[in-house]
């Protein structure tokens, strides 16, 4: 039977979660070190900016369950207690997969990014031999699932994004946009999507710096702003208005000694910092700094809250969906373990 075990920004701070980010391309050495330890015969890994979930099909999930545990601990270098993981098996497993790949359970209900993320922590696993019959089928009927959410529901209306809800932020400390000089550290699809969003507010300028300058340019030609080396753009922090951070780093790139410069030479006028990446690229240390507000993921919670509430109908109308889904895909599974053929439906 399959089951899960993850934490996501719901039960996790994010000083939690970003020790537990895994690159795309360590989750293969990752569920290699989980199978010869964990008593399963399927698994796939999914770690994203708030989540990181291991589902597993196995006979002995009690067993496997705390294996899996005992090897995070071990991957970690503490000691983990299970309160600060959820745990879901069986028709249960296959809700939460269903509402995670449909974006019910992200801190943004309806986001896009998640479908892709789920596609990928799937093809991911598949390519590597990680998966078989069971989870094959569960993971093609939960991106199945997750699009037919977005087609029949108005979930994804409003933002519908980490980013935009970001941009939301901004608009709500200073108003209009108009003015406002924006420098992105980080050339990758949250920075991209930030930008679409700076863009429709009419920044009058967007600044972005890469570790790998040729990103940088690739992404600043899309909006007609400008490509920074990576130091030229931590020198820049002092005249932009906004700082969005999205860059995939181990431990911390904008420092305490980078702001102090920074707001010396802005002689008393604010700056906004808004990190989205985890693990966070901005240190947390600089929240002592005056005239300087930062903002991580957990912040942005609110402006999550209220559209939560303007959508609460679609929302529903998705749970039903969810649910019909989740009880179609169960009696599958049941025939399956009889060895009874049946198929699943796909309208």
């Amino acid at each position: 039977m399959p089951f899960v075990i993850g934490l996501n920004h719901r039960t996790a701070p994010v000083a939690l979660r970003e020790k537990f980010s895994v690159p795309l391309a360590q989750i293969p050495d990752m569920l290699t070190q989980l199978k010869t330890m964990v008593p399963t015969e399927e698994a796939v890994l999914l770690s994203t900016c708030n989540r990181f979930e291991v589902y597993l099909r196995s006979s002995h999930m009690r067993e496997a369950h705390d294996a899996v545990l005992a090897h995070l601990a071990q991957w970690q270098g503490q000691v983990l207690s299970a309160d600060q993981f959820y745990y879901r098996e069986s028709e249960d497993a296959v809700r939460h997969l269903f509402r995670v790949a449909a974006g019910l359970d992200s801190m943004v209900p309806g986001e896009h990014e998640i479908l892709g993320q789920v596609k990928m922590a799937y093809q991911t696993a598949q390519q590597a031999g990680f998966t078989g019959k069971l989870l094959n089928v569960l993971f093609q009927r939960s991106l199945f699932v997750g699009k037919r959410v977005r087609t029949e529901t108005g979930l994804a209306l409003g933002s519908a994004s980490v980013p935009s809800v970001a941009v939301t932020l901004a608009e709500r400390i200073f108003g209009s946009l108009k003015e406002r000089r924006v420098l992105i550290l980080g050339a990758g699809a949250m920075a991209e999507l930030a930008i679409k969003h700076l863009q429709s507010q009419k920044v009058e300028s967007i600044f972005v710096a890469n570790r790998t300058f040729e990103h940088a340019v690739e992404l600043a030609k899309t909006c007609g702003g400008s490509a920074l080396t990576w130091d030229e753009g931590l020198r820049h922090v002092a005249l932009a208005d906004i700082v969005i951070g999205s860059v995939g780093v181990s431990e911390p790139v904008l420092l305490k000694e980078h702001l102090r410069t920074a707001l010396n030479e802005r002689r008393g006028r604010s700056l906004l910092l808004i990190d989205l990446a985890v693990p966070r690229c901005i240190d947390p240390a600089v929240h002592a700094l005056d005239n300087l507000y930062l903002f991580n993921l957990d912040d942005l919670q609110k402006i999550v809250d209220e559209n939560k509430v303007r959508r609460s109908a679609e929302m529903t109308k998705a749970e039903a969906m969810i649910e019909t889904q989740t009880h179609e895909f169960t009696r599958w599974l049941r025939a399956h373990r009889a060895g009874l053929t049946m198929g699943l439906k796909h309208v």
